[in-house]
């Protein structure tokens, strides 16, 4: 009986040196991989520099701090990167790391937007439909709504292509038909448009 208790606090005295080198470790091995994704960042990986601007924003693993995320977004949006250039819009629509810009707002959304990003698609459907950056246009929101659900549907969304549109309908409300009309022939040379 002595054996077993002797070799069951053996075994536990294992596990809890190692667990509690691991957590000791744990902070230095996550340091050296922010280290290493700054070091990729600042040679101008976008997708380090994308993953260094999310964990600003969010507070993941650092300290949040939205004008870091800012500057780490904008190196990638500068290299073209649409989720950059999305977030980028987003930092400046909500004021965060800079001061409210719905005119800087709707040029990134609009940048990330012409590339297909979907939820910046939606953004401009919204910044049209309140007035945020530009005059209030519903058949413009329409189109960028339409374009975003059809894209959505193309990438696997649970709702499938623009017969599904929500927002659009809720828009749909306040046009007239005529508007419906050319916010939908908009959206088809848009994507006629694409390359």
């Amino acid at each position: 009986m002595a054996m077993k208790t002797t070799n069951f606090w053996m075994v536990t005295r294992c596990i809890l040196v190692n667990l509690l080198g691991m957590l000791w470790l744990m902070p230095i091995g996550m340091a050296a991989g922010l280290d290493e994704m700054m070091r990729l960042a600042e040679q101008g990986s976008v997708k380090a520099q994308l993953k260094l601007g999310q964990m600003y924003y969010e507070g993941k693993n650092v300290q949040q701090d939205y004008k870091k995320a800012m500057h780490w977004f904008r190196l990638a949006a500068d290299q073209g990167n649409a989720e950059a250039r999305n977030s980028v819009g987003t930092l400046y629509d909500n004021g965060k790391g800079v001061p409210k810009d719905y005119q800087e707002a709707s040029k990134w959304f609009r940048l990330a937007a012409e590339q297909g990003h979907v939820l910046a698609r939606r953004n401009l459907g919204w910044m049209y439909e309140k007035g945020q950056g530009f005059e209030k246009d519903y058949v413009l929101s329409y189109m960028w709504h339409y374009l975003a659900e059809k894209a959505r549907g193309r990438q696997g969304g649970a709702r499938d292509g623009v017969d599904q549109c929500r927002l659009c309908e809720a828009l749909a409300r306040k046009m007239t038909p005529a508007q419906i009309a050319k916010a939908q022939e908009l959206a088809r040379h848009k994507e006629a448009d694409k390359p």
